[in-house]
């Protein structure tokens, strides 16, 4: 059971990349969507692209810490190559790490999603 694990995290291992992208896009679009009060008048709108924004950052950001502690339990390290192997740059950077940045992201932008409400 345990070689049929690490298997399945080998071969996910290329589709990790896109998804941390995909995390990152929604913090980007998150923080734009905070400081876009001047250019979009319907608050309803700008709460429901921080709310979605903000939980779809949270959700990757879970699954990474996930993916870094199924990794632990395999007996593998986990991580994105950040550098260019081209070039024999390798920045490795922990799942966790990743999870960790996109989470507290994603309660920075639910923050606003709250003083919105408020205001």
């Amino acid at each position: 059971m345990t070689a049929l694990m690490m298997d399945m995290m080998v071969a996910m291992m290329p589709y990790m990349k896109p998804i941390l992208y995909l995390g990152g896009a929604a913090v980007v679009i998150g923080v734009a969507l905070m400081f876009s009060k001047p250019f979009i008048a319907n608050a309803e709108l700008r709460q429901t692209g921080l709310l979605w924004s903000g939980r779809i950052a949270a959700g990757v950001g879970m699954f990474f810490f996930a993916c870094q502690l199924m990794g632990a339990i395999l007996g593998a390290a986990p991580q994105f190559n950040l550098g260019d192997p081209n070039k024999f740059e390798f920045i490795m950077v922990p799942f966790w790490q990743a999870g960790a940045v996109l989470f507290l992201a994603a309660l920075f932008v639910g923050n606003s999603v709250a003083s919105i409400k408020e205001a």
